[in-house]
């Protein structure tokens, strides 16, 4: 006489849910192991109370704190960037070599950099500093 009625109770599947979970965690692991600077360059550049903001088309020469040179992030020995910049101010009557040098390199191989661009006749040099207080 009386008729049992059973209901299918409802559950939430929480196995998709996990999955989603576990790749956003994975994701973002990743993602912030594979953050660089821009340049690709670890560089810890000297503080500036001056220092402005310079244009794109500059030749920038970077040297990291064991002397190495990089022009476009390639490693370069001194002599190829001396070549690469004599060739670029040729192009380029106004071109500024901007020198990134770490705060930890020796002065030295500024010096170098720099006296080798002037035996080329390139007198438009500047140094990159960061700005004082960011």
């Amino acid at each position: 006489m009386f008729k049992t009625t059973l209901k299918k109770k409802s559950s939430i599947n929480i196995i998709p849910m996990i999955d989603v979970i576990f790749f956003l965690l994975v994701f973002f692991m990743l993602f912030t192991t594979f953050r660089t600077t821009p340049e690709g360059i670890d560089m810890q550049l000297p503080k500036a109370v001056t220092a402005t903001e310079q244009t794109a088309e500059n030749f920038i020469v970077q040297i990291d704190s064991d002397g190495n040179y990089y022009y476009e992030d390639q490693s370069l020995a001194l002599n190829q960037i001396i070549s690469e910049a004599e060739v670029a101010n040729q192009e380029n009557a106004n071109l500024t070599i901007v020198i990134s040098a770490d705060r930890n390199t020796r002065y030295e191989n500024v010096v170098s950099l720099m006296d080798g661009m002037r035996n080329v006749g390139i007198t438009r040099l500047a140094l990159a500093a960061d700005k004082e207080g960011s």
